[in-house]
Parts: C-alpha cells; sequence; structure tokens
C-alpha cells in the first residue's frame, strides 16, 4: 500500500513561472509541505484548480482560479481529470491517501477511494495551522520561549522607567494563567520609534487613552462585553482624528470612558507583569516580535484558563489565540536559527 498525500492550492502565488512546490506562498501551503514530507510518504501531488494534480517538481504558470466558487458541474470535470491522472500513478482502492485539502477539494475525490484521511476535518485557518505545527515540529520552541523568558527578570506596577531598556522587546504575563507549566505568555511587543520601550509601556500601564493603545482598547474590550454593556459601541470609536472627534464627540459619555479607562488601569496593573530584552535595531526587533507571536499562537499545548478575561473578547483572533492580540498570528514562527539568536541576547542579558 502506498501513502499519497493531497494538498490543495491556495491564493497567495509567485507571479512568475515556477515549480508547484515553490509557487504557493502562503503560510498554511507551505506548513501543508513541510508536514506531508516529515510523513516520508510514497507521492505527494498538489491539487491545483487549474492543472489538476500536479507534482511537486512540475513547473507551472501562475493563475487566479479555485474551486471554491466553482459550479458542481465544473468541479466535478476537474474532479474527473484528477481522478483519471490518480489511476495512473496510484491504486484508488489499495492506497492510502491523506488529504489537506478543503472540502471543495475533496468532496467528488472521496467517494472513489477506498483508505483515506483528513487529518484538519473542520479546524479553521489558525487551528490548522497549530496542529500543523505540533505534528511537525521534533522541538516544542513555545515551551522553549516559556522556560526563558519565565526566569528573566519580572516587572510589574510600579516599575522604574529609568531602569527599563531604551530599545527592546517585552513579553507580558497574567496572573492565574498558566502554559508549559510555568507563567503563560499572554502578549509579545515591542516599539517602533527610537528609545520608546518605557514610553509604550507607560501608554500600556499609565496613560488612560485607549486609542494610544491597541493593548488598553482590547482590555477595554472584554472588560464591556462581559458585563454585557452596550457602551462598547462607543468604546470602538477612535476619538485620534480631529474629524472623528467632530462627528462623534456629542454621541459619547466621557464621563463614562473615564471610569472605564480606570477600570482598564486597575485591571492592567493589579494583574500583569512583564520581563525584557533589549534589541538595538528595529528591523531586527519587528522580525523578532512577529516570530515569537507566532511561534506561540501556533502552539497547541499552552492555551487560556476558563476564567481568562480574553475569552470575553468580540475579537476572535484574540478568543482563538489566547494572546492579547490579533497581528502576527499563525504565521512563520521562529526557526533554529532565530532560536539560537533569541537565546545568545537572552543570555547576554542575564
Amino acid at each position: 500500500m502506498k501513502h499519497i498525500i493531497l494538498i490543495s492550492c491556495v491564493s497567495q502565488k509567485l507571479t512568475i513561472k515556477s515549480k508547484a512546490k515553490d509557487l504557493y506562498i502562503s503560510t498554511l501551503f507551505k506548513k501543508n509541505l513541510e508536514y506531508a514530507l516529515s510523513l516520508n510518504p510514497s507521492l505527494i501531488f498538489i491539487l491545483s484548480a487549474k492543472y489538476g494534480l500536479v507534482e511537486l517538481d512540475e513547473t507551472i504558470e501562475p493563475y487566479d482560479k479555485t474551486l471554491n466558487n466553482m459550479s458542481s458541474f465544473e468541479s466535478k470535470e476537474w474532479a474527473e481529470l484528477v481522478l483519471n491522472k490518480l489511476r495512473k500513478l496510484t491504486d484508488l482502492r489499495k492506497d492510502k491517501f491523506t488529504f489537506l485539502a478543503g472540502n471543495n477539494y475533496r468532496k467528488y475525490l472521496i467517494p472513489h477511494l477506498k483508505f483515506y484521511e483528513i487529518p484538519m476535518d473542520g479546524l479553521r485557518i489558525g487551528k490548522q495551522l497549530q496542529w500543523l505545527t505540533k505534528n511537525t515540529k521534533k522541538e516544542n520552541h513555545c515551551l522553549m520561549l516559556h522556560n526563558w523568558f519565565d526566569q528573566c527578570k519580572k516587572y510589574s506596577f510600579p516599575f522604574d522607567k529609568n531602569k527599563i531598556p531604551e530599545n527592546g522587546i517585552y513579553i507580558l504575563f497574567e496572573k492565574g494563567e498558566l502554559g508549559h507549566s510555568t507563567n503563560r505568555i499572554v502578549r509579545i511587543g515591542c516599539h517602533t520609534g527610537a528609545n520608546q520601550l518605557p514610553s509604550r509601556l507607560t501608554q500600556h500601564f499609565l496613560n488612560e487613552n485607549k486609542d494610544r493603545s491597541i493593548f488598553r482598547k482590547n482590555i477595554g474590550r472584554a472588560i464591556l462585553n462581559k458585563e454585557n454593556d452596550s457602551f462598547l459601541e462607543k468604546w470602538e470609536i477612535d476619538l485620534t482624528p480631529r474629524e472623528a472627534r467632530e462627528n462623534y464627540s456629542k454621541s459619547i459619555d466621557f464621563e463614562k470612558q473615564k471610569s472605564i479607562e480606570k477600570k482598564v488601569t486597575k485591571y492592567i496593573q493589579e494583574s500583569f507583569f512583564f520581563s525584557i530584552f533589549p534589541v538595538e535595531d528595529k528591523k531586527e526587533r519587528l522580525y523578532l516580535e512577529a516570530k515569537i507571536i507566532s511561534t506561540v499562537s501556533l502552539c497547541s499545548e499552552c492555551f487560556p484558563s476558563k476564567n481568562w478575561l480574553g475569552n470575553y473578547s468580540p475579537k476572535e483572533k484574540i478568543r482563538q489565540s489566547g494572546l492579547w492580540q490579533v497581528n502576527e498570528l499563525w504565521k512563520s514562527p521562529l526557526s533554529d536559527s532565530d532560536m539560537n539568536q533569541l537565546e545568545l541576547i537572552i543570555k547576554q542579558n542575564e
């Protein structure tokens, strides 16, 4: 019995003629292929909406076509073309087929196969990426990150700004949240301006202005949603632009907004603590921040408690990831070389 893996194509592609394995550039496709290769199967094929069954080293042109908007008739025609090629290369009744593909790419193929599996059936993209990471990687980089950062010096409110590095990345923990048998990481952040890390942390912990700190805004969203408070609609309005102030100021109860800001401040100051490591170069800071966020969000072994405030967030990405952020989730995680670099930075800061 051969083991054949079928991976569906994706919309994100290179713009030039390429080998099929290189043409598709989305994180999901790359993780699917990485997982497929780790299984050492007999054959791996790509299910292309335009070309049908494609081998990894087959050179093809980029295209803009998907089965997701095809009619049933068109999808059945496509499936028959794929099956005709599969019959020449495999035994549909004896070989085992693994689908790393959505329902539209497999529903007219499955009835012709005797042995098949759909390991991520029903999972959304974020959960698929977590599953792929868990089942592909031998080392749990998220576990290593938690161990490293938990051993670093901790800061909590009130903290001395003068003891905070001017440039770096902060790792937030939250009371009551555990992961990998230690304090669970709940947010990773940095700054874009030079020498602004102390100021950024002050914006989170002290400055009562939700429009200057998305972290504060997300905490307020969860508090208001938990309390079923209709003021959530007004909380969403960004009053930073002059036009927004002119259009909405009369409709906002600023005393109410001030009281929510104080709730947010109280919760942040009482619930969060953090570790820091310095990174002077802006490009390197942003690179490492994004990679750490992806690594933690992709981990399937650390997750929020039932009582975590973020479970009340109206932002689905916060609820799914267990992190107080929505950007850089479920993308490309830290590589082994990234981990080596990060470990060196952390050790130099001890």
